[in-house]
């Protein structure tokens, strides 16, 4: 009796998977990428990056719902931003049957630019003087900022054996376009005539106009290659 029992459980267990495979009630979603690539356009004045592209639903289902993520790099293959095309329009989302193609476009999204940030690091300030002829500060500064700046300009102080500012011993030296991370070997000269006073010194940026950035390029100017990928998929059974 109870081996009877497990044959009748086996054969429904068997009838019920050939029922479900044949009635594909699991929808098989899938969405291939025919191809895409970078365009660049001018809109309004303003330069903008995105990736049109071309999709097809490969699978067996209707995809109720799809979307494909899109990356935009730099030359350096830095990731600027990214972004989405989904299949909505006018806020309906619509289906792609089996076989059908979606043209697709993706823009390029500002949002992930980093705010442009001067800065002038001092790596290293040296007081030399010969006590005949001058006296001068000599060092290297760098810049640390993820900008270039377009003026750079350093203020040195000068000091006597007391540590006392001498007010008549500042000097200032000045760079222009100082890439991000260039090096920049300074020079401040201080007055002749109190040559013997100081003992040291040391240089600094006196405030924010001694630092001027260059205009940073946008998200689109820099995009140099792009990526896209398959997102979210949500699909129907299609039934035979």
């Amino acid at each position: 009796m109870k081996r009877t029992y497990f044959l009748l459980l086996v054969f429904l267990v068997v009838s019920i998977s050939v029922v479900v495979a044949g009635c594909s009630l699991l929808p098989n979603t899938s969405l291939e990428i025919l191809q895409h690539s970078l365009g660049k356009t001018v809109v309004g004045g303003k330069l903008t990056a995105q990736i049109v592209g071309a999709a097809r639903n490969d699978g067996s289902s209707r995809i109720d719902y799809a979307e494909v993520k899109g990356s935009f790099y730099d030359e350096n293959e830095a990731l600027l931003a990214t972004g989405f095309a989904k299949t909505i329009k006018e806020g309906e989302s619509f289906p792609l049957a089996p076989g059908q193609i979606w043209e697709f476009t993706i823009s390029c999204s500002e949002s992930m630019l980093e705010p442009a940030y001067p800065s002038l690091e001092i790596l290293e300030c040296k007081f030399v003087t010969d006590y005949s002829t001058e006296a001068k500060l000599v060092g290297r500064a760098q810049n640390d900022g993820n900008v270039t700046l377009a003026f750079a300009k350093l203020t040195g102080h000068f000091y006597d054996r007391l540590g006392k500012d001498i007010d008549t011993g500042t000097g200032t030296s000045s760079t222009t376009d100082l890439q991000v991370g260039e090096i920049w070997e300074f020079t401040i000269y201080f007055s002749s005539a109190d040559v013997g006073k100081p003992e040291g010194g040391y240089v600094r940026v006196e405030a924010d106009t001694d630092l001027q950035a260059a205009e940073m390029p946008s998200v689109a100017e820099q995009v140099n290659d792009v990526s896209v990928q398959v997102g979210t998929l949500r699909g129907s059974t299609i039934m035979p």
